[in-house]
């Protein structure tokens, strides 16, 4: 062996998974997974959050510790049910001094002993700097044992480039009658779906009914498109066919 042998990446050690296992459809939280949410006003979104924290079908249990930021969890009714299940880690005002403290408390542990942990930042435009720290963590979350890191927005372009870039998974939520907000969405990610007006295609097979909404793997190669979380609607450029509905268990 020589300098220049390419060495395998060593498995993820078994003290590094989930507390239980999870379903395959949803974002490989093991991995690490980092979730970005476009969805407007009443389209389901707390409702989502609600279910993939405390769901047993999602990830309830699955992690050691949950964070919250959310400058509107006090005023929505939707998520009384996050508040009284994760008090201690709420927060309704973001601040770099929540999140250097998380990244404190992670690496008093070995990689191997460290919790596994989310960090949920909800409704953050407009009130965080897009030169904050958390956005830090975009590209190194992996390194915290971040099993999910997910930011939930109403608007694509509010959300730094940098967030856009490493997303593992997108969930859009429905309906979206902003036509602008659409485009930008088909141009952002159209490219990965056959084009913007395949995108477009795939999006309004997603959105039949009020709370659907189109989940993206975009760490799959090639990246798959959904409805919901269960009924596989597109696989990229790769293949390219439409897939038929996959059982959700």
């Amino acid at each position: 062996m020589d300098g220049l042998d390419v060495l395998p990446v060593k498995p993820v050690t078994e003290q590094n998974l989930a507390k239980m296992p999870f379903h395959e459809n949803l974002p490989d939280i093991n991995k690490g997974a980092m979730v970005l949410m476009i969805s407007p006003v009443r389209t389901g979104k707390s409702t989502i959050i609600n279910n993939l924290l405390l769901n047993p079908n999602f990830y309830r249990d699955r992690f050691d510790i949950v964070y919250i930021i959310s400058n509107t969890i006090h005023n929505d009714d939707t998520s009384r049910f996050l508040k009284e299940q994760f008090r201690e880690t709420v927060w309704d005002t973001y601040s770099d001094d929540i999140i250097q403290n998380i990244i404190n408390y992670q690496q008093t542990f070995s990689k191997k002993d460290m919790p596994k942990i989310a960090i949920i930042l909800d409704d953050f435009v407009g009130t965080v700097h897009k030169k904050s720290m958390i956005f830090f963590l975009a590209s190194r979350f992996r390194h915290y044992n971040i099993g999910l890191l997910l930011f939930a927005s109403q608007v694509l372009k509010g959300v730094p480039p940098i967030v856009r870039a490493n997303a593992t998974n997108v969930i859009m939520g429905s309906p979206n009658h902003n036509g602008a907000e659409l485009e930008k969405l088909a141009e952002e990610y159209g490219s990965m779906f056959k084009g913007k007006d395949n995108f477009l295609r795939i999006y309004n097979q997603a959105a039949q009914e009020r709370y659907d909404f189109l989940y993206l793997k975009l760490d799959q190669n090639p990246p798959e498109a959904y409805r919901k979380f269960n009924q596989l609607l597109y696989r990229g450029e790769a293949n390219g066919e439409k897939l038929e509905d996959v059982k959700f268990e």
